[in-house]
């Protein structure tokens, strides 16, 4: 089974439910915040430590998100996947003209 993290912005919340049902109708399980962290866990511990777990990171790019520094942090860490095991990890969305 494939695991992906959604990287996202609050605002996107709408089409990342959507597209995270309907990923996990093909069997692919989806990391989205809401679902994976809990009230008084430690937000950057549980994103980097989900990143690290995870095959791929699906970056949902909008015009909230390219103005979020989580998104933007998040992407950052996937980055430094990506380049250390010199394989694909980042894969964008682009869902709004931004």
């Amino acid at each position: 089974m494939k695991h992906i993290f959604i990287s996202h912005n609050s605002n996107d919340k709408p089409f990342v439910r959507q597209l995270a049902k309907s990923l996990s109708a093909f069997g692919i399980n989806c990391w989205i915040d809401e679902s994976e962290i809990k009230y008084g866990e430690s937000l950057i511990q549980k994103i980097s430590e989900a990143i690290e777990k995870i095959d791929v990171v699906v970056a949902v790019i909008s015009s909230n998100s390219i103005q979020s520094s989580w998104v933007r942090q998040e992407l950052d860490w996937a980055m430094t996947k990506e380049i250390n095991q010199r394989k694909v990890v980042v894969i964008p969305i682009l869902i709004d003209k931004c």
